[in-house]
Parts: structure tokens; sequence; C-alpha cells
């Protein structure tokens, strides 16, 4: 079979902006003659924002451990050629961690490996505008990069915001009425994107020449592998837990068997104050609490929301915060008490 003409759509954005939202939301308008597809990787090791997609029935790719912003990434070119080859899809999003590097991810893509094969048809930014006044944020230079890489953005909780932050929108993109800003803006309530609106760079990227496959950009941040190149898997049915860093912020994850159930009342409350301390930038996690459904658990901002939905898997949580203060030590000591 020959795989050709495959469009993909980039969605960058730093952590909790939005960006599985948005995917879900230009998913439910696939039409339906087409084949959509996702790649989504996570800078944990656990393989969770998968789940986040489970029950659109679209084909997905996880890249659990690293980041898929990496050129010389077995994990990410191999769950790309997957997708490609056993459900050659008319598109595919790509969902790169919130500390991922957009441009790297682009060069790939316009590379030799995939010239004639792939597409690179947008890349969109979603962007919580309250995070400009920020200089965690403001002065991270991936926060910087996934702006600067896209030719949209698209704004989220916009029914949060002040006039202080729409004064830091124009002071940054100029006048939001205007229809011919580059970046272009979308701010709606709540955040939408049109399907109509994917292929916004198409003409850019049909005009730019391949470029030779390199690592002479790749940065720094180290990735746990084995020996051999894989990534470290751990057995299915163990509780399992690890902690990385890269940088400036670091990971814990855990992830328990099929058969731990959790409490409701128990975990909401858990989640509640693990979401409190300085220093938690993000909290994801899904907490079977029967035998077909679970608690999907999505924290942003210091902002819960929890929802009920249909489940079949084991529980999972990871959290991602900086460097500074004790978050780290308080969440592990809140895990402790989950079951």
């Amino acid at each position: 079979m020959r795989y050709q003409g495959i469009k993909v759509t980039l969605v960058t954005g730093f952590l909790g902006a939005g960006k599985t939202t948005l995917i879900r939301h230009l998913l439910a308008q696939s039409p339906p003659n087409e084949r959509w597809a996702v790649l989504v990787n996570e800078f944990g090791d656990i393989g969770l924002d998968g789940a986040f997609y489970a029950d659109l029935g679209v084909a997905i790719r996880e890249v659990p451990g690293g980041c898929v912003c990496c050129t010389t990434s077995a994990a990410f070119q191999q769950g790309l050629n997957q997708l490609i080859r056993q459900y050659n899809p008319d598109r595919i999003f790509i969902e790169p961690s919130g500390l991922g590097h957009p441009k790297q991810i682009m060069q790939k893509l316009r590379s030799a490996s995939y010239q004639d094969v792939l597409f690179l048809t947008g890349a969109f930014c979603v962007l919580d505008a309250r995070n400009l006044k920020d200089e965690r944020y403001t002065k991270h230079d991936i926060f910087n990069d996934q702006i600067e890489s896209a030719d949209g953005i698209v704004l989220s909780h916009v029914d949060r915001y002040q006039q202080e932050d729409i004064d830091l929108l124009e002071s940054r993109f100029g006048a939001l009425t205007s229809k011919a800003s580059t970046p272009v803006l979308y701010m709606s309530e709540p955040m939408a994107l049109s399907a109509d609106s994917l292929d916004i760079g198409l003409m850019n990227s049909l005009s730019i020449s391949i470029t030779p496959e390199s690592d002479s950009n790749h940065s720094s941040h180290h990735h746990r592998y084995h020996e051999g190149g894989g990534v470290e898997i751990p057995i299915q049915n163990e509780r399992w837990s690890y902690h990385k860093q890269q940088g400036a912020m670091q990971v814990v994850g855990w992830r328990w068997p099929d058969f731990d159930c959790f409490d409701k009342e128990n975990m909401t409350s858990i989640i509640q104050d693990m979401s409190k301390p300085n220093g938690v930038y993000r909290i994801k996690g899904v907490f079977v609490i029967n035998s077909s459904e679970a608690l999907f658990v999505n924290v942003a901002r210091g902002e819960v929301v929890i929802t009920i939905s249909p489940w079949q898997g084991g529980s999972r949580l990871e959290i991602i915060g900086g460097i500074e203060g004790d978050w780290l030590e308080v969440c592990q000591n809140y895990c402790a008490k989950f079951l």
C-alpha cells in the first residue's frame, strides 16, 4: 500500500492549556468519509493521555516517557510509522507534551523520511492568556517557542480572563479585532476551532524545502531507556511509581493494577488537597471506582475538574511541578492514603 498525502495537524500548548480538550472538539467534527488519528505524547512514563480519547473510537498511539520533539527518538518515529501503516489515516493530530519543542517536531515532519507521505498543514498553540502575566511561563523558552511556531493561537478559559489578560494579549499579538494578525488568534467561549481552519499552514508547508535529518538542534534533556533503546515498561498488574526530572520540571507518577478500586469521596478530597501546594502545575489521573467506571481527574492552575466516565483498565496518576518546594513529598504522602 502506498502512503501519501496524509495531513498532519500539530497542537501544542504549555501544561494545562487545554490541548486534549481542543483535539476532542476537533475529532467530533471528523468527516464521515475520513479516518482521523492521534499521536499523543507525555512527559511522564505511564502513558495516560490516551485514556482521555478512549471513548471516541479513533486510532491512538502514545509515546510516553520522553518527548515526541526528539528528532532522534525511535519511539516517536515508531509510533508515527505504526499509525501510518496500520490505519493509513487522512489526518493525524500530534499532541506533544506541554514541555515539547515544536520546532524540532516540525523539522522531523518535513524531513526526507516523510517526503510526500506527510503534509504539516497547520500548527496550533493552545494558550491560556492568564499565563502571560506569570514569569514562570513568559520566561520559559518552550512556552515562547510554542507560540512563535504556531500558525494559529487558540485561546482557552476565555470566560476567566480579566481586562489585564486582554491587555497583555493585545500587547503581544496586536489588536484582537485585526483579521490579518500572524499568527491568527481564535478567541471564543467555550474554546472552539472549526475543522475548516485546520489547513491554515498548508500553503506555507508546500513552499518549505525538505530539510535533512539531524540531531544538531536536539536539546540536552535526558530520557530513561533500556540499553536496547526501548522505554522502560513495568509489569502490567504490579503497583508501580517513578520520578524523573527535565530541567526545572519534574514529574512523579503512579500506576495501580486493574483490580485496585478507589473510593470516590476519598479520592475527590485528596485530589483537592494535592492541587493546593505551590509548585504543582498539572495533575492528571484515572481512578477505578467500580467494574465499569472511573474518576477522570484533570487539574491545572489549581482548578480541579473531576468527572465519571466508563473505563476498562487500571488506575493511573501523574503530577508535574517545579523543582522548588516540598510539593513532591506532600503528594507522595497523599498517595499513600489512596487505598
